[in-house]
């Protein structure tokens, strides 16, 4: 028997608290591995972005060490802090001089904060990121160049015609002398986008990406590598290298070891958009095909099978070796690897610095070093934002350490002590109960998704009102993490009085390449049966009321919402499109990443005949009777503002009754596909309570 309606609006995890809370990341560690540098930013502006650089001890006796600091009091945008190797000093990228970007020097025992750059110097429009050299002599950056006297007059006289794909503002290759604050740009060829650059371990060389122009359609096309001389950053006069191409754009940046190999993180087969992602080994003067192939007689390959490489840190190495960390996504686990090449041969897995255990790190919040104590003997050491939904955690710096000569099969469970207590509101609220669920799909796949239980349940209270909350993406997941947010609703809707579930449908991130990979047959063919299927399971375990039903999400979230309420009709109380897709030929025309869009939706207006065109969810509107609630950002590239536009009209126009008359478009202004407004967010999530109490 279902449990009477307990839903309320004014959840204990409400949308204003959401919306005013903080967010932690970016740690840093110091070279010696005693402090730890982070930031804590407002999730949401509400005049203007700012965040502040806070620091932590985090020695060999962390239990006894002082707590959190801050570096900076959070009144301008101070972030993207890197340590100096002499440990005393970090650069950071701020707007305290001005509406540009650009570097900053502090001493952190005095707090002293000088500008990086000489006066005078041509720093361009401002710095998009910086890298600073093994030796800590020299900072390398990339910014565009600064506006002409010409074009600062058109503007003013608004004379500003735009030709489309027009190169304009192509990010340059700069470094400074930390000792002079002079600048100097690098000989890199001027028609290309700089979109990506690192130092090599050995300090030698600069190893640098470039793409055709720099909006997110070119990270689709193929990618030059090259790399030039150190010497040319310190005034030499020696040309580019070009190393080879990649399909489209590697994930993170391409690292250099100090054996001279070349790792990056590709697509599984490195010519798919829509793949899992697997870590790249190249070797020592690898031939220019290398980087177009998966071929393993051509390349190694670690990770993309049964599991997901998704970030690299560079661990820096000598003549012998090279060291990497490899954030790893495995189910709803992830682990810290260490991953080394050697002068004699490839590479290969050290062993696991961290794993989690029902818990999660924030969005690639994390850092790792290897440390050489007095001894001469190594360590390395781990420090990440950690939350965890199962035991009531909300996210903050935690820290492990691991002895540098232990072998992959000795690893053994290491636990993360926790240097920080912020975001106290989340801990204060009521805990809510969350669990892995694993179901069979109909064609024999193990899934897996999250349940999030409300405050209190117990299984014998019967049958609950029921969110479906899918994930956006598709390579995305849903993990055991606790960190609500403005199109995150989870830990919002099951404070509410809801069930909440969340599936890793097929085409989500850390099952490997064939799981990864099924996005590619199109949205709906496997992604919304799963999705389903996780719901099919909830209502036969007893937890979810089949008579009250409802399904959430934002962007490729949003897209599945979309597609389940035109394909189920009337299965669905309720609905929330958040930045979803209703229209899929319209977002190859439209959105700024065609190529994946194509991919996703498997419809290509220019080339396939209308008789292969398949379906796409404003095609079938007739007869759907779920309430729909449509959210979307004006300024919205990613997933343009007309998809909503047309889902709304559609259902004005051909749905059902019920469907017609409790339609609702809300249009925010200014916002982009993440939304950055506080009041904005705050208004979200009020007005997803508000549906769904209403219609569920």
């Amino acid at each position: 028997m279902s449990a009477p309606c307990i839903t309320t609006l004014t959840p204990v995890h409400s949308p204003r608290l959401i919306a005013s809370t903080d967010k932690i990341r970016a740690p840093r560690i110091s070279p010696d591995g005693t402090r730890i540098i982070y930031e804590v930013q407002p999730f949401y502006r509400q005049e203007r972005s700012t965040c502040a650089l806070w620091i932590v001890e985090a020695g060999v006796d962390v239990e006894s060490s002082v707590g959190p600091k801050t570096l900076t009091d959070g009144e301008w945008n101070d972030r993207a802090a890197a340590w100096l190797p002499d440990g005393k000093r970090v650069l950071f990228l701020s707007n305290r001089a001005g509406k540009s970007v650009n570097i900053y020097m502090m001493d952190v025992g005095s707090r002293s904060i000088v500008p990086v750059f000489r006066e005078g110097e041509d720093v361009g429009a401002g710095v998009a990121a910086f890298e600073i050299s093994p030796d800590g002599r020299t900072v390398a950056f990339t910014s565009p160049d600064a506006a002409s006297a010409e074009g600062l007059e058109r503007a003013k006289t608004k004379d500003d015609a735009k030709v489309y794909g027009e190169k304009t503002r192509l990010a340059r290759l700069r470094v400074c002398d930390l000792e002079s604050g002079a600048i100097r740009t690098l000989r890199v060829r001027r028609d290309m986008h700089v979109e990506s650059f690192s130092w090599s371990q050995s300090g030698k060389e600069l190893v640098y990406r470039l793409r055709e122009n720099r909006g997110t359609e070119y990270s689709s096309f193929q990618v030059v590598l090259e790399k030039i001389a150190a010497d040319d950053a310190r005034g030499g006069e020696t040309e580019p290298v070009i190393l080879g191409k990649y399909h489209h754009t590697p994930s993170g940046s391409t690292i250099l070891t100090a054996t001279g190999h070349i790792i990056e993180l590709q697509s599984y087969d490195a010519s798919r958009l829509l793949d899992a992602r697997s870590l790249f080994v190249h070797a020592p003067n690898a031939s220019f095909q290398s980087y177009l192939t998966s071929d393993p007689e051509a390349v190694t390959r670690l990770y993309g099978v049964k599991d997901d490489a998704v970030r690299l840190v560079d661990l820096g190495g000598n003549a012998d070796t090279g060291y990497v960390a490899v954030e790893v996504s495995a189910g709803v686990d992830t682990h810290i690897d260490i991953v080394r090449t050697t002068a004699r041969g490839g590479a290969e897995v050290m062993h696991t610095v961290f794993a989690t255990r029902d818990d999660a790190i924030w969005f690639g919040a994390w850092d790792a070093r290897r440390i050489l104590g007095v001894d001469g003997r190594a360590e390395f050491m781990f420090a990440g934002v950690l939350s965890s939904g199962p035991r009531h955690e909300p996210p903050n710096v935690h820290v492990c350490r691991v002895e540098g000569d232990l072998k992959v099969d000795d690893h053994r469970p290491i636990a993360a002590v926790k240097l920080s207590s912020h975001l106290q509101w989340l801990l204060d609220a009521p805990a809510i109960r969350t669990q892995v669920l694993q179901w069979t799909s109909n064609d024999g796949i193990q899934l897996d998704g999250m349940v999030r239980f409300p405050p209190g349940y117990d299984d014998a209270q019967g049958a609950l009102p029921t969110v479906l909350f899918i994930h956006g993406g598709p390579y995305r997941r849903d993990i055991p993490d606790y960190m609500p947010y403005f199109c995150n609703w989870r830990e919002m809707l099951a404070s509410a009085g809801y069930l909440v579930i969340s599936p890793n449908y097929r085409g989500s991130q850390g099952r490997g390449h064939e799981f990864a990979a099924a996005a590619g047959l199109g949205i709906g063919v496997l992604d919304w049966p799963d999705c389903e299927g996780m719901l099919d399971e909830a209502i036969k375990r007893g937890w979810a009321d089949p008579e009250r039903l409802g399904v959430a999400g934002w962007s490729h979230g949003g897209s599945l919402t979309a597609w389940g309420i035109a394909k189920t009709k009337s299965r669905f109380k309720a609905a929330v499109v958040g930045a979803g897709v209703a229209n899929w030929e319209g977002m190859v025309m439209e959105s700024a990443s065609p190529e994946l869009e194509v991919e996703i939706g498997q419809r290509n207006p220019w080339s396939a005949p209308c008789s292969h065109r398949k379906i796409s969810p404003v095609h079938d509107l007739h007869g759907v009777t779920t309430a729909v609630l449509i959210l979307h950002g004006e300024r919205d590239e990613r997933v343009p503002v007309g998809q909503a536009i047309g889902l709304y009209r559609g259902l004005k126009r051909v749905a059902a009754k019920e469907g017609r008359e409790t339609a609702q478009l809300v249009l925010y202004p200014r916002e982009p596909h993440g939304f950055v407004e506080q009041k904005h967010a705050e208004d979200v999530m009020h007005r997803v309570l508000k549906h769904f109490h209403i219609h569920m």
